[in-house]
């Protein structure tokens, strides 16, 4: 009788921490993590030739990522048939090494917030009651001011927002409750209109890795 498949398990090795956080290589570990497969099927699964696969296969049983469950008899040579070590592999997010992470999380982040950006543009424009003021600030700098154009308060269909707060760890707990308790109360909800919703809170880093040559607008 086969052993329970865990429901989920750390990974810890750099080696095998380093393949699961390359989104080329944790394509072809994907349908382990579904099922129980022979090199065959694998293939099949991803519609990808079986040299491809058999590639990864013994690089995955190396660090720990397929276990063997043993062979699937048929015509022929026996087929070995492989698992992910648990349903769900996790990574403390320490662990994985900054160009990793950069590389694995920042084409989706930057995806929605291009999104963003274009949903905010075209709610702007539609109000018509906005205008970009121009005007040099400083010796040498200029200055982009959006400014209402009639002066008026109005209901804004979009919100928009960055600026920095000084706040006490507590005021920090405060707010990031506060604005978890305004999305939960809202994300259930069945309108006609999709939105795309930011929001957040952290800390003006240590380090700049990825900002190091901005000029900081705040």
């Amino acid at each position: 009788m086969p052993k329970p498949w865990p429901a989920t398990r750390e990974i810890t090795s750099p080696a095998a921490i380093s393949m699961l956080a390359n989104l080329r290589s944790l394509r072809y570990l994907l349908p382990f993590m579904r099922d129980a497969h022979t090199l065959s099927s694998a293939a099949a699964a991803l519609g990808r030739p079986t040299s491809t696969v058999a590639y990864w296969i013994p690089r995955f049983v190396r660090v720990g990522l397929l276990v063997h469950l043993g062979d699937e008899q048929r015509a022929g040579m026996p087929m070995p048939r492989y698992r992910a070590p648990a349903r769900q592999l996790t990574v403390a997010y320490a662990k994985i090494p900054f160009d990793s992470r950069v590389a694995l999380l920042d084409e989706g982040r930057m995806r929605m917030l291009r999104r963003f950006f274009d949903g905010l543009d075209e709610a702007i424009e539609d109000t018509k009651a906005f205008s970009l003021a121009f005007s040099g600030s400083g010796e040498f700098g200029t200055s982009i001011e959006m400014i209402e154009s009639d002066g008026a308060t109005r209901a804004r269909p979009y919100a928009d927002g960055w600026m920095t707060f000084h706040l006490t760890s507590q005021e920090v707990l405060e707010f990031t409750g506060e604005l978890h308790a305004l999305l939960a109360k809202f994300a259930d909800r069945t309108g006609p209109r999709r939105y795309i919703v930011h929001a957040g809170l952290a800390p003006d880093p240590r380090h700049r890795w990825r900002s190091a040559n901005d000029a900081s607008p705040l």
